[in-house]
């Protein structure tokens, strides 16, 4: 980044300097006392809500300290690299940036400059990629496969109709009904399988309306006694242009994972943030809401985390691991994603849907 040409006023930074508002890379600029001078909107959704309100220097690096190298810089002006490091913001949300501290002089005052590139978000990029890339390939699989199977169905179901209605012998009139009834569960699972039709039924939607109902479904369930739901949402998420039903179903999947996850007696939070100037695939999205479900169940394995959305993939005995699939389907057809981690006996779902009123 160029100086600050000597005639300009520091403190009009922000109105000439706009651009660095729609730079991916976290700007901050403090004076002598690392004081904010400047942050752009990058900085802030990196550091947290908190921002303007918390010193940098309170900022809780893993393993070196930030105030260290930051003095190092006030001393000797020499810059320097941080690699891959590691903190939690101010919202207490782990960060992994790279972090480079600088220093140039504006009216024979010297200022500090750090710019954070958050590494640990393009490996996120890379994986909702592949998500994405994993739930097309699934889906064009199921339909193929959906077409094969299908055709033959039909015509097993038809015959047993027709030889149904053929026997007068009771004792062998229940072998078309196992028939019958097992093609017909089987038709059902192949059209859960199959990816849901593109919504045409979209509305202007309250996102904690969906939060609220779907909550209360499983709270009024008997079996969900044990479950305590809490919940954590901003207010200030404004409206979008979707189909509540879809949504609902999504969301429905995954706390009922979640349920499961906790064998019914455990938390679970909702939680609901606004995020800005979010890549999802490779589409960089200016707002995006983010709707947390998390819960302090056994948690996934690692070596899982990359296959949960996969039809027919589950940790679960009685499982047929369907639920994630559908719901990433349906959230995908919204443009948007459903990113996990799951640590320390903390499993988050995250489901991300871009910003629409349209």
């Amino acid at each position: 980044m160029s100086t600050i040409p000597k005639n300009q006023n520091i403190q009009d930074i922000s109105s000439n300097y706009e651009i660095l508002d729609n730079m991916r890379t976290a700007i901050l600029i403090l004076d002598a006392d690392f004081r904010y001078i400047y942050t752009n909107t990058s900085a802030i959704d990196l550091l947290g809500s908190s921002t303007a309100i918390k010193e940098i220097t309170e900022l809780r690096c893993e393993n070196i300290s930030l105030s260290m190298y930051l003095n190092n810089i006030k001393e000797d002006s020499q810059p320097v690299m941080l690699r891959d490091l590691k903190f939690k913001n101010f919202d207490r949300i782990e960060r992994i940036v790279d972090c480079n501290i600088s220093s140039y002089y504006n009216n024979d005052v010297k200022y500090i400059l750090l710019e954070l590139n958050e590494t640990g978000r393009l490996y996120n990029i890379s994986l909702d990629q592949n998500l994405i890339d994993q739930q097309k390939a699934t889906r064009e699989m199921v339909k193929g496969l959906s077409h094969e199977i299908k055709n033959p169905l039909g015509g097993i179901m038809g015959a047993a109709q027709l030889l149904d209605r053929t026997l007068t012998d009771e004792s062998q009139a229940k072998f078309t009904k196992i028939i019958r009834k097992e093609s017909e569960r089987l038709l059902k699972l192949i059209n859960a399988m199959s990816s849901p039709l593109p919504s045409v039924d979209k509305d202007m939607i309250n996102i904690h309306e969906v939060t609220e109902h779907v909550t209360e479904l499983f709270k009024y369930d008997v079996d969900n006694l044990g479950v305590n739901f809490v919940k954590d949402y901003d207010p200030s998420i404004p409206q979008l242009y979707l189909d509540k039903n879809q949504i609902i179903q999504a969301l429905i999947n995954i706390i009922r994972n979640a349920i499961q996850a906790i064998n019914k007696d455990g938390k679970i939070v909702i939680k609901t943030r606004p995020l800005l100037k979010y890549t999802i695939g490779d589409i960089r999205h200016d707002l995006v809401i983010k709707i947390d479900v998390i819960d302090n169940g056994v948690g996934i394995p690692e070596k899982k985390l990359k296959e949960i959305f996969y039809p027919m993939v589950t940790t679960k005995n009685d499982g047929m691991g369907l639920g994630l699939t559908i719901a990433q389907s349906i959230i995908i057809q919204n443009k948007g994603i459903i990113e996990c981690k799951s640590k320390n006996k903390e499993t988050v779902f995250s489901i991300i849907i871009p910003w629409s009123s349209e």
